[in-house]
């Protein structure tokens, strides 16, 4: 995989900093982990959450892209909707559906809103921008864990500039996810806006083929999209896989870790930024950012 492990740099080694910004009487705060100095500017990698919002395993996710030598920046998508102390789920079972309830509130105030959803991505991919640490003669990538996996593809649709994005158990319709009625949020009137998509991208979809949230109607409506608008995506089922696979169990019940799964995700995933960041050297990194181990 041309992947070199003596370049592989060290958790000091790593330069990170903090995003801040508010937007629509809402505050943000991302995390942005970058590869030592002497490596220089590389290809921004954007990292979304899952319903939870922005915690530990996205800066897992972030500093781990650091350490294979690119930029990692987890952004936040929830703000002070979701305070960052209440984003990982109660130890007390009782305490569960208020939890999902709040988390679930926050997904849908962006997925049914396509365009405040849409100005939200492309301000975290300008943010990214900024930063000295990054290469911006390539167009970022981006990545997304379930809710996550949807930002990513409405970066798609809404004609963000990024190069390629890679969806984990994501859903792929956006304002369709049947949790969140499910677990009691209030569901405000669905605003659609105009697609503009980026057909330069590469589209890149890790799925559980066991994914209750993904069927095959689902799929179908997905192919057809894409293929009328003329994005080039590929399409990853992974046989007995649940949603979740790629999350650790450490997340709690969001967390179903499929080891073989992940790991061919993850490999799918490091052969895509090599093609659509050609010539940037990628190091060898022994585990991702579940612990899940990565061969040479």
């Amino acid at each position: 995989m041309n992947q070199s492990k003596e370049n592989s740099p060290s958790d000091s080694d790593l330069r990170r900093s903090e995003i801040n910004f508010s937007f629509r009487d809402n505050n943000y705060k991302g995390y942005l982990v970058a590869p030592g100095a002497e490596q220089g500017p590389r290809p921004l990698v954007l990292i979304f959450h899952n319903f939870q919002g922005l915690k530990f395993f996205e800066l897992d996710v972030a500093e781990y892209l650091a350490k294979l030598g690119y930029v990692g920046l987890a952004a936040d998508l929830y703000g002070d909707l979701v305070p960052p102390d209440q984003r990982l789920c109660p130890e007390d079972e009782q305490l569960m559906p208020a939890f999902r309830k709040r988390c679930f509130e926050a997904l849908v105030s962006l997925d049914h809103d396509h365009e405040k959803f849409r100005a939200l991505l492309k301000i975290w991919l300008e943010k990214g921008l900024e930063s000295p640490f990054v290469d911006k003669t390539f167009a970022p990538a981006a990545i997304g864990y379930c809710f996550g996996g949807m930002a990513v593809l409405e970066c798609i649709r809404g004609g963000l500039d990024v190069g390629g994005v890679v969806s984990f158990h994501g859903l792929l319709q956006t304002g369709e996810d049947p949790n969140a009625a499910k677990y009691g949020a209030a569901i405000p009137p669905l605003k659609l806006c105009e697609n503009h998509y980026n057909t330069k991208a590469v589209v890149l979809i890790e799925n559980g083929a066991a994914d209750y949230l993904v069927t095959n109607e689902s799929k179908e409506r997905f192919y057809a999209e894409m293929n009328e608008a003329g994005v080039d995506w590929n399409f990853h089922d992974h046989s007995g896989t649940p949603h979740g696979f790629a999350l650790p169990p450490t997340l709690g019940s969001p967390g179903h870790l499929h080891l073989s799964s992940d790991r061919r995700s993850t490999m799918n995933m490091l052969s895509l930024f090599k093609e659509i960041f050609p010539g940037v050297p990628q190091n060898y990194v022994a585990r991702n950012a579940a612990g899940t181990a990565i061969p040479v």
